[in-house]
């Protein structure tokens, strides 16, 4: 199926059409129309040009939830540029690692995230301009870079990658998935259609835009005419006081999130009213405690991941409480062998996706585009199986993925294990991931110590929160005798 909006600036440029005077993005007691994103993206793409940014440069963005998030996103898209949103939870050297890797030709940076950049580039990136992002350029709107350049061209195209988001580390370094326009939205659209987004549809933009779930869903409210009410952070009691000021009726989070949330509702005696889809990995005990609340608001499952663009399976939970979902047409999703072949229905394999929503690839540093295999199914390194009826069950990861998702955050075992092997004291290290009843799963590592060394558990988790995001240090380290005792896996 060909997208009817197969770029973001025909997505906006329809809207300010179409929604012009309906709000687009709210933040705090901001509201910008559809009309005033469309212009904002065409007054941004001008500074770029100024500053030299054309088609296939990349723009690093060091940020948090914010409307200039998504301003940059289309300007970039206008340009036939791409933009590289960095966690804000890495280390210095993690952003470093990643902001280097991407090669990019500008970096714009918020002042509140000033001080992890100037952590990760001391002197600055060499040869890389770099902006802050100053909201007393516009009254409404910053712009990065001069705020009356001549307006330029659409250089957009449906194929051309817009987006590069960083994930699926190997050999200790994330790489860098990148989406085109076209992927991004049919995404939108895809979710928007399985949900039946309108114009009065509002999201809670809890979830960070550096995330392909919080990009997704942006993307999928604009897409429908609707709006994102984003918050710079998390608070639930302001995410809950969010949901009854705007009549929020979106909601998608990360556990624990959604728990938090309800507390705070609990405590505040609000009702969340409005609600009418929540989503996310909450166990069924936060799912009834929503239920109980808000018995109006349908809790989703999803599967999906960065490199098909947000989810590719949707699913109302208590229509088959434990799936993930089912593929959202035109994307097909398929369980495989080994060899790439399908498999049986309950039968256990890879989870492969093919469609209008898969990446284009992996950034190729060296070559400075992205990579990926000729096959067009994408292996996408998890396991499951999909009952009679279409449903996909998620049964892990394989061992070539080996992720542990913690929070909504991923974390590789590889990662860890090369950290922790440059302690001084390690002499082999294993990580894995624990069951968790607030996070999902937890960081663990075992460590084998050389001859004569000795450290604690304290030091060592100490020791990779100094050189990896926090996310990523282990919750706990149990010590063993060398060598570790290993399996053919």
């Amino acid at each position: 199926m060909t997208s009817a909006l197969p770029t973001l600036i025909d997505l906006l440029a329809h809207n300010a059409v179409a929604h012009a005077d309906r709000a687009a993005v709210i933040v705090d007691d901001d509201t910008h129309t559809h009309a005033m994103l469309y212009e904002a993206v065409q007054r941004q793409a001008a500074a770029l040009a100024a500053l030299g940014v054309s088609g296939g440069d990349r723009i690093v963005i060091v940020a948090g939830n914010r409307t200039e998030v998504l301003v940059l996103l289309g300007a970039a898209a206008w340009r036939g540029a791409m933009l590289v949103p960095l966690n804000l939870r890495l280390s210095p050297a993690e952003v470093a690692q990643q902001s280097r890797d991407a090669s990019p030709s500008l970096v714009i940076v918020d002042t509140a995230c000033a001080a992890l950049w100037g952590a990760a580039w001391p002197e600055g990136m060499p040869g890389v301009r770099t902006l802050v992002l100053d909201t007393a350029v516009w009254p409404s709107l910053a712009v990065a870079g001069p705020g009356a350049a001549a307006p330029v061209p659409r250089q957009d195209t449906p194929e051309s990658g817009v987006l590069m988001l960083y994930t699926a580390a190997v050999q200790g370094h994330a790489r860098g998935a990148v989406l085109a326009q076209s992927q991004l939205t049919a995404s939108a659209q895809q979710i928007g259609q399985v949900w039946s987004l309108g114009t009065d549809d509002r999201w809670l933009g809890v979830l960070p835009l550096f995330h392909a779930a919080g990009i997704g869903l942006s993307l999928a409210l604009l897409a429908a005419g609707g709006a994102c009410v984003l918050l710079p952070r998390f608070d639930p009691a302001a995410a809950v006081a969010a949901v009854d000021r705007h009549h929020i009726t979106v909601s998608a989070t990360f556990a624990p999130m959604l728990g938090a949330m309800l507390d705070a509702a609990r405590a505040g005696g609000a009702t969340l009213a409005s609600l009418r889809i929540g989503m996310g990995l909450e166990p069924p005990a936060v799912q009834e405690r929503l239920a109980a609340l808000c018995p109006s608001a349908g809790f989703w499952s999803a599967y999906g991941q960065a490199e098909v663009s947000s989810m590719v399976c949707l699913g109302l939970q208590r229509e088959r409480p434990g799936a993930a979902g089912r593929a959202v047409p035109p994307s097909q999703v398929r369980i495989q062998d080994a060899a790439g072949q399908p498999v049986a229905a309950n039968v256990e394999g890879e989870i492969a996706v093919q469609g209008p929503t898969v990446f284009l690839g992996y950034w190729d540093v060296e070559a400075k585009r992205p990579f990926k295999p000729a096959d067009p199914w994408h292996r996408t390194g998890d396991l499951g199986r999909i009952d009679d009826e279409g449903w996909l069950w998620f049964a892990g990861r394989t061992a070539q993925k080996q992720l542990i998702k913690t929070g909504g955050e991923n974390v590789y075992p590889a990662e860890v294990e090369q950290v922790l092997l440059e302690h001084p004291a390690v002499a082999e290290a294993f990580v894995f991931g624990r069951p968790d009843e607030k996070w999902g799963e937890a960081v663990h590592a075992a460590c084998a110590l050389k001859p004569g060394m000795n450290t604690t558990e304290a030091a060592l988790i100490a020791f990779v929160e100094q050189r990896l995001a926090r996310y990523k240090r282990p919750q706990s380290v149990s010590f063993r005798e060398a060598p570790l005792e290993r399996t053919a896996v």
